[in-house]
């Protein structure tokens, strides 16, 4: 089983649109039952709140559900189930870094999976409003980062 977690800073609107985008991905590459997606924020502003209208309403405009998601904080304890940690933008990985630096080695840039973008931050859409924007830097580097599991890891295929 991989286990890959988005963080992102409230987990209301990047990193729960990553999570449903990349659910979408490795269930069109038929390898979700060897996945786990989960998300993250790394405060607490927004814990046990819903996905920003804006984000819900974009993802099923998309196609995409994400029901029953509530923003939740990022716990240290449990990194190191994950296999993948994949943070939005600079300063939440600085700020990932300091709360469980035992860990830093395994965090990635979500641009990093965007050759065109990488090194970039993804911006925050709560305070941009570019819902849009972000959807599709999303959705390039959730499509890339199900290439790079596919790529390093042996699926047998089902008989």
């Amino acid at each position: 089983m991989i286990n890959v977690l988005f963080i992102s800073l409230g987990n209301i609107c990047r990193s729960p649109m990553a999570e449903a985008i990349f659910r979408k991905h490795i269930a069109e590459a038929g390898i979700s039952e060897f996945i786990t997606v989960d998300s993250a924020g790394i405060g607490r502003w927004h814990e046990g709140k819903e996905m920003h209208p804006s984000a819900r309403e974009l993802l099923g405009q998309k196609g995409i559900a994400m029901d029953n998601h509530l923003a939740k904080q990022v716990q240290k304890e449990c990194l190191e189930a994950y296999d993948y940690i994949i943070v939005m933008d600079h300063l939440n990985m600085q700020d990932l870094s300091a709360i469980a630096p035992a860990y830093s080695s395994r965090y990635q840039l979500f641009s990093d999976f965007i050759p065109e973008r990488a090194g970039e931050d993804i911006e925050d859409p709560f305070f941009t409003d570019e819902f849009e924007a972000v959807y599709e830097m999303l959705e390039a580097g959730c499509a890339e980062l199900c290439e790079t599991i596919k790529q390093h890891t042996q699926w047998k295929e089902p008989v």
